[in-house]
């Protein structure tokens, strides 16, 4: 596997992704008592924990555990960088603030929160836990060969955003969302370097979706805002404005990454490879 080029190896992981997305759980699911929501979250906790085991597998076998951030033998430093993507809490919390969350089943909202982390697991030790260490050990001796390597690894985690484009027809939206994937996905990346796990990241990742979409709540929004919405479809204008917002949110996650890999000792990682 290590002799197999990294972007070949990226290729086949938008391709593992795309067939598992496509499996129809939640069809096979469809004569249960769950609701609408529940079925489309249990659907895809199911199909995100596959991409897990896909995602673990392929890290214990490329045997570059240290890289990987799963090595017991590398202590969890510079933890504070884990709080910088808070920012995103807190603009996820705002988006339901003031509304009533009386009406939020429990269930729902639990549900929402293990697919989420689910979410954040399964694409960090696939696209942070495999890809990136592939990229790194090819590319590391080369010029800039550590930023190209989070780079590349995080440029595949944002084309895997593009899947989107089988459920979702606002297009605009779908690239922006590839491309804010790039821009949190190359922070993930220099976070795992300089933090040394991934665990807590891919917690952060959850998290973030969690907050995110917790406005997504059946029970959140009334009868009539929710009839608003069915009547009413974005323009092209709205719809490009929409996918430039989140770009705009995370771009500064992206500039911090750059920044904090300058600082990262290129013998540090040199040594975790040859682990």
């Amino acid at each position: 596997m290590k002799n197999t080029s990294p972007f070949y190896i990226g290729i086949a992981i938008i391709g593992i992704i795309f067939l598992i997305m496509i499996i129809p759980i939640d069809v096979m699911l469809s004569n249960t008592l769950l609701s609408e929501f529940q079925l489309e979250y249990v659907s895809l906790a199911i199909k995100m924990l596959l991409i897990f085991m896909v995602a673990t597998v392929g890290v214990y076998r490329l045997k570059l555990i240290a890289l990987s951030g799963l090595s017991s033998e590398y202590g969890w430093t510079s933890k504070l960088l884990n709080l910088i993507p808070v920012y995103l809490f807190i603009i996820g919390i705002l988006g339901f603030m003031g509304k009533d969350m009386s009406g939020i089943n429990i269930l729902n909202l639990l549900l929402l929160l293990f697919a989420c982390l689910s979410v954040g697991f399964a694409e960090e030790f696939m696209f942070r836990g495999f890809l990136q260490p592939f990229f790194i050990q090819k590319y590391l001796s080369k010029r800039k060969g550590l930023f190209k390597s989070v780079l590349y690894s995080a440029m595949f985690f944002g084309a895997s955003h593009l899947i989107n484009l089988m459920v979702n027809d606002n297009i605009p939206q779908v690239i922006g969302q590839a491309i804010y994937a790039v821009l949190i996905g190359f922070f993930f990346g220099v976070l795992l370097l300089k933090t040394n796990k991934l665990i807590p990241l891919a917690i952060t990742h959850g998290l973030i979706n969690f907050f995110f979409l917790i406005g997504t709540l059946p029970g959140l929004q009334n009868t009539k805002d929710i009839a608003l919405e069915s009547q009413t479809l974005p323009s092209l204008t709205e719809q490009i404005l929409g996918g430039l917002l989140p770009i705009i949110i995370f771009l500064p996650l992206f500039i911090v990454g750059v920044v904090v890999l300058k600082k990262i000792n290129q013998d540090n990682i040199q040594e975790k490879l040859g682990h």
